[in-house]
């Protein structure tokens, strides 16, 4: 009975104290008998408190000395609590990161966040974090979860797996859905990949694998996976037999639009202003200078070129880059065939 009693307190102190709502040994025995029956004495309950401190429960008290008849003193222990797992602040960094995460469908987040509420202080638990990211412009997965779940324990386990991969399409209600992409065929194409990491960018999460029968680095939304699966028979790919010197992203950098390849040297003058900017998107792995133009900035990085082709438009009226020549003469060839796209007035579209 000592194993279920214990047990039984510990659950009460972490449920029902912190630093703001201490208990009395006397409390604690009551509290005990309301809540679970259990009738214990207060040397019987000192124990067991003594107990969950020799354990490692961050578990305190106020000691207060109290002078007997006899000219001893003793010492006396009162007022116990139990630490909080989180702080409120931790709490509220958590949630807010779960609440921004756009793949997560809303009743998975109240869920998880509902289950982190419990570990908070009984004054924060019943005050449930109000949601102040929100992000409109991504249907949420219906599986992400289960899908993380299961390339995590292939990933344990060596094996490959196999999933049909989706594209978003308009239904009839004008709606976005998730469409599984086709063979030439007309059926679902099957993926079979060997997974090695998930790297989460931007927020959203991402499958880092080589797909049959390649010998690269692929990487998948896996908020686009469904029917996911692990192939018993077939062991993953050692990632060692990739035919490419570069394989997880190591860097910010590398990770830009998540898309899969070789990198480049790439070197571009940046206008001071979006120095916040350039170290949001590429982090430390910029080599940042200055130039002789105290308002320009000579900027240094590793990225894959598609992904660098897009950033360069983005930021297109506070960048020039410099080199390597082939990707400038690639770069300048696409803003050429846009500026010809936009030089005259698009014709109007009716909607269907």
């Amino acid at each position: 009975m000592k194993g279920q009693t214990i047990f039984q307190l510990l659950t009460l102190l972490q449920q029902e104290t912190d630093e703001q709502h201490r208990m009395s040994q006397q409390v604690i025995a009551d509290r005990m008998q309301a809540r679970f029956g259990v009738k214990v004495n207060r040397r019987t309950l000192k124990g067991y408190l003594d107990d969950l401190i020799d354990a490692g429960f961050p578990l305190n008290s106020t000691k207060i000395t109290r002078n007997l008849a006899d000219g001893t003193t003793e010492v006396l222990q009162t007022d116990w609590y139990m630490e909080p797992r989180f702080e409120l602040s931790e709490l509220r960094l958590v949630t807010d990161l779960l609440a921004g995460m756009p793949a997560v469908p809303k009743c998975q987040k109240d869920a998880l966040i509902e289950k982190l509420m419990q570990y908070s202080s009984p004054m924060n638990r019943q005050a449930k974090p109000e949601e102040r990211l929100v992000y409109l412009q991504t249907p949420p997965a219906k599986q992400l979860l289960y899908s993380v779940d299961i390339l995590l324990e292939a990933i344990r386990r060596n094996k490959m797996v196999s999933f049909r991969y989706c594209s978003y399409q308009l239904d009839e209600k004008n709606c976005p859905v998730q469409v599984p992409r086709k063979d030439a065929d007309g059926t679902d194409r099957e993926y079979l990949v060997s997974p090695y990491e998930i790297a989460v960018s931007h927020g959203r999460y991402y499958l880092m694998c080589c797909k049959e029968p390649h010998r690269s680095v692929a990487h998948y939304r896996i908020d686009r996976i469904t029917d996911i699966e692990i192939k018993e028979e077939f062991d993953r790919l050692p990632i060692s037999q990739l035919n490419t010197k570069h394989t997880i992203p190591e860097n910010l950098a590398e990770q830009l639009y998540m898309y899969s390849g070789d990198t480049i040297m790439c070197e571009f003058l940046a206008d001071a202003r979006i120095l916040g900017d350039i170290l949001d998107w590429f982090g430390s792995s910029a080599q940042i200078s200055r130039t002789e133009h105290p308002a320009q900035l000579l900027v240094k990085v590793h990225v894959h070129p598609k992904a660098m082709q897009h950033w360069a438009l983005q930021y297109g009226e506070w960048v020039t880059v410099l080199s390597p020549d082939e990707f400038c003469a690639e770069l300048s060839a696409l803003i050429h065939a846009l500026a010809k796209r936009y030089a005259t007035p698009p014709t109007p579209i009716r909607k269907t």
